[in-house]
């Protein structure tokens, strides 16, 4: 890039948005995806951007991105860089727009239970600072306290309380963004929007290719004080059939998550557990909560399952968030498990009807290369379900890890397609654009560029992430 074309942008800008400094871009090259981790780790690095830049207001953004339209430069969006998928990645020679620095809590209303806040806000602090009025978004992904709710927004991301809360985009009441020209979109609060297409809804999920979301307002839950039951089914496809009933019969759990085998021993091997385990947790405060949490024990012991001490839910959700440090610990510089050795998770879902075959296919593709493969249940639907495979491969060396890497997730993706799952769960980012045609089909992967075009027709915002670029872009 022009090193004048920067200058043009630092003049536009308060002093100290906008750096080149080597250190600066190198540590924004990247979010923690896993095929970018190991490539660090054996000194291949992710090509660095050419620079960074720290916008503490929307119209800061707005600068920005109007600029790059002027100078044909490539924008990738980012804040916390907690994505597995590369959708924080930068291309080389592009600019990253860092939101972290947007980061202000800016409404409360406790009487519509909305709050207001800007996108760069992480989640952990968005939750300590409403729990103190009462409140919570339900909102609890693994990565809680790096991501942030922005990035929960534009990844349609899911949380652990999603049984009873949604997921992320269920949440968006309003929204600001800037589009590629330096437009600010403003979509006022609104319950249930109803006039014409849900602009909120085309945002959530776009990954920052489309617009930069700036500031959201998201409906907010008095927070509950849970009550849990657990149960351990006779097999995973039992115990997914109780999730089922549970959610269809109309329980109202507000926490669900089914364990396999391999799962449950990772997490409950110091009590001396084995088998599955299915988790319900309840809001103690809810109507006739006790007749439904005595109605669960009854369909379960139908199921062929049986009650488990309730002290296994309180400590899986007590270490719910403990996977991000494993996960930095064995992909980071530490290297826990050793050289050669990557670990990372697959997200799916699809229909009730196809849960079981789903399940059997993905997880038999991985274990064709993994040494590893535990599986749980977390979001349930009435109509289906996602499920999450953690998984571990090894080879001798981190350069022949990743072909095995690679392997894994073709096979394990086509595995999911073929049995009518739909392995875009999570998020897509760099990682699994390659299998969208395969998902949406050529027009829906057609549809998906007639937008991007609509919104950004020199394709300069995150570009290659979610959906390929055409030819000669």
């Amino acid at each position: 890039m022009d090193p004048h074309a920067l200058d043009a942008l630092a003049e536009r800008l308060p002093r100290g948005r906008v750096t080149d400094h080597h250190g600066e871009v190198a540590t924004h090259a990247r979010d923690r995806w896993a095929l970018a981790l190991l490539r660090e780790a054996r000194g291949a690095r992710v090509p660095p951007p050419a620079a960074v830049v720290f916008p503490q207001t929307t119209e800061e953004v707005a600068v920005v991105l109007r600029w790059a339209c002027d100078a044909g430069a490539t924008i990738v969006p980012r804040a916390g860089a907690s994505g597995l998928a590369g959708g924080a990645e930068a291309i080389k020679r592009s600019v990253v727009l860092d939101l972290h620095r947007l980061n202000r809590i800016l409404d409360l209303d406790d009487l519509s239970q909305t709050v207001t806040v800007e996108a760069g806000v992480k989640g952990g602090d968005l939750e300590r600072s409403i729990a103190a009025k009462g409140f919570t978004t339900g909102h609890d992904p693994e990565s809680l306290e790096i991501s942030t709710v922005g990035g929960w927004v534009a990844t349609s991301s899911q949380g652990a309380a999603s049984a009873g809360f949604g997921g992320a985009s269920d949440l968006v009441l309003g929204l600001t963004a800037v589009l590629p020209g330096g437009e600010v979109l403003r979509l006022k609060p609104s319950p249930r929007p109803d006039t014409g297409p849900d602009l909120r809804r085309l945002l959530a999920g776009s990954e920052g290719t489309l617009a930069v979301i700036t500031e959201l307002t998201l409906a907010v839950s008095r927070a509950p004080a849970l009550v849990w039951d657990a149960f351990r089914p006779h097999s995973f496809e039992s115990g997914a059939a109780l999730v089922r009933e549970a959610v269809q019969c109309g329980f109202h759990p507000l926490v669900v998550n089914l364990l396999d085998d391999q799962e449950a021993g990772r997490m409950f091997g110091a009590f001396g557990h084995q088998g599955p385990v299915t988790l319900f947790g309840f809001d103690a405060a809810a109507p006739a909560i006790e007749a439904r949490r005595f109605e669960l024990r009854q369909l379960s012991r139908d199921l062929g399952g049986r009650p488990v001490d309730r002290e296994l839910a309180e400590h899986w959700w007590d270490h719910r968030h403990d996977g991000v440090q494993w996960y930095e610990d064995v992909m980071g510089p530490d290297r826990a498990l050793g050289r050669g050795v990557v670990a990372d998770g697959m997200g799916v879902a699809c229909l009730w009807r196809r849960l079981p075959l789903v399940y059997e296919q993905v997880r038999g593709a991985l274990f064709d290369h993994a040494e590893s493969v535990g599986c749980h249940l977390a979001h349930p639907y009435p109509t289906g379900a996602s499920l999450h495979f953690s998984f571990v491969l090894r080879a001798s060396t981190d350069g022949e890890v990743e072909d095995v890497y690679r392997d894994a997730w073709a096979d394990a993706t086509a595995a999911c397609l073929d049995s009518g799952g739909s392995p875009a769960h999570h998020g897509v980012g760099l990682l699994k654009a390659p299998f969208m045609a395969e998902e949406l089909g050529a027009t829906g992967v057609d549809i998906l560029r007639r937008v991007k075009a609509a919104f950004d027709p020199q394709w300069l915002l995150n570009p290659g992430k979610l959906v390929p670029r055409p030819d000669g872009l």
